[in-house]
């Protein structure tokens, strides 16, 4: 179990989750247009866990206002560096859990909690419909309670109180609402959002979308029963049972009983007859993109420089201007001729008289380029790509710190002798294959704390490889670790 990839994404859920349901409750909620909300809310927790797994694409570096980290090594291999390891005589590791596996263990305590919660509500019920009398009838099963339920739904089940002594017209008015619930397959709906429920149980917005849903399907079942009663005689039904109702024993959650709560709500929506504001339907896709959006803002690690010419492009007119001016003076003094292995420097000096300008160009030699860095296997390295490479279990640069952190064995002292403190840097590459190459000390400390970290960044397990445009490339690493003596 990977915990902090885990609890990473389950904190990533929060916002998508929340603004989803905020549209459906301040925008959705009152309109008739009952079966988009129903697809909204049963989707909502789908979007919300595959939003944070989604690849990010890189943004230009002129739209972010953060600067990725990157270290230079000796050898000119420019790398992502990584937050720095801790290690020292404490930091070796101990057994039991850390604090992450504790939390991560308290979540899926709490996802196996509901799930068993859920199963044991759903063999109740099977148990109990299997025990009441029963009349098949086309198209579901009619099991009579005695008293001991309400009208009410599960599956293709309808409980039926026989003892409520309803009249021949509210009877069918009520049946055909419990009928409604069975043919629109309503159960499935509040199962699969209690199963959601149970697994993103630290988040508040998923314990809220079950009861929005449970209206949703009641104002469903009541436009389909409603025609049976008449318009004005099926609200006065409604009223009325749900007032018997009060202080009747408690029932099951996963029932759909006819007098279910928001009965208000329910009555309200039936008197309305406005029709559906379908721009408040398109919400739902600004919402998202915005999400999407500044999730790319917030993947640094996968910004794309700036190209040459869009930089060039971004300078101000007055640059741009004396950049001009210098071509054009070098090019009259040399006749168009330009000294190989020089480049030109621009000074322009401004005269007395207004627009008097005075341009001097001097020559100063080209440094040599840099040899592009290869992996001892051929393979161009990059500083970084748009999918940068990641363990197998995911968690970004605190996995990998994590796991070199794991794997430090703190070299022990001779006799006598006095361990220093300090940090080793070491440049690592993820290959095309996502293995670990060409481990180095970029600076060391020591020959013990140099090995001790090379030990441990060559037992990192294979990584999926970063990839660029789609193809697995090379991508190197620095990663600082901290050494610190006891005290």
């Amino acid at each position: 179990m990977n915990a902090p990839f885990l609890l990473t994404w389950l904190a990533g859920t929060l916002l998508p989750l929340g603004t989803l349901w905020l549209v459906y409750r301040l925008a959705l909620r009152g309109e008739r247009c009952f079966e988009y909300n129903r697809a909204l809310l049963l989707l909502a927790p789908l979007l919300a866990a595959a939003l944070p797994l989604l690849p990010r694409p890189a943004l230009p570096l002129w739209l972010n206002s953060s600067a990725v980290a990157v270290a230079t090594s000796k050898v000119g291999v420019a790398a992502v560096l990584l937050p720095v390891v801790q290690a020292g005589p404490a930091a070796a590791p101990a057994a039991g859990w850390s604090a992450w596996e504790g939390v991560g263990a308290i979540y899926l305590a709490g996802v196996a909690l509901g799930l068993g919660r859920l199963t044991w509500q759903v063999g109740r019920l099977w148990w109990l419909a299997r025990r009441l009398p029963r009349e098949r009838r086309p198209g579901y099963v009619l099991a009579y309670t005695g008293g001991r339920l309400p009208a009410s739904s599960f599956g293709r089940v309808v409980f039926w109180d026989e003892t409520a002594d309803l009249p021949p017209a509210e009877a069918a008015a009520v049946l055909a609402h419990e009928l409604a619930h069975v043919q629109q397959r309503h159960t499935s709906d509040v199962l699969w959002l209690e199963a959601w429920r149970a697994v993103l149980w630290p988040n508040p917005f998923a314990h809220l979308l079950l009861p929005a849903l449970r209206l949703t399907h009641e104002l469903l079942a009541d436009a389909d029963a409603a025609p049976a009663t008449g318009a004005a005689a099926y609200p006065t039904l409604l009223a009325r049972l749900a007032a018997r109702q009060l202080g009747a024993p408690a029932y099951s959650p996963l029932l759909q009983p006819f007098t279910f709560s928001f009965t208000l709500t329910r009555i309200a929506m039936l008197q309305n007859q406005n029709p559906v504001r379908r721009w408040k339907q398109w919400l739902v896709l600004p919402a998202l993109g915005g999400l999407f959006f500044l999730g790319s803002h917030a993947a640094l690690a996968q910004i794309a420089p700036m190209p040459a010419e869009a930089q060039q492009k971004a300078q101000p007119d007055d640059v741009s201007r004396k950049i001009r001016l210098a071509e054009r003076a070098d090019s009259l003094r040399t006749g168009g001729k330009y000294e190989p292995g020089t480049t030109q420097q621009v000074n322009i000096a401004y005269g007395d008289k207004p627009g008097q300008e005075v341009v001097t160009i001097t020559r100063v030699p080209i440094p040599r380029p840099v040899p592009q860095p290869v992996t001892s296997s051929g393979h161009k390295v990059y500083r970084y790509a748009e999918q940068m490479p990641q363990l197998p279990g995911g968690g970004g640069q605190v996995a990998i710190t994590q796991a070199v952190q794991s794997k430090i064995t703190y070299p022990k002292a001779a006799p006598g002798e006095v361990l220093p403190s300090g940090r080793v840097f070491a440049n690592f590459t993820i290959d095309t294959d996502g293995t670990v190459q060409d481990a180095k000390i970029v600076k060391g400390l020591s020959p013990a704390f140099d090995a001790a970290v090379l030990a441990a960044v060559r037992q990192l397990p294979r990584f999926e490889p970063g990839k660029q445009n789609g193809q697995p490339v090379a991508v190197a690493f620095t990663i600082p670790v901290e050494f610190k003596a006891k005290p």
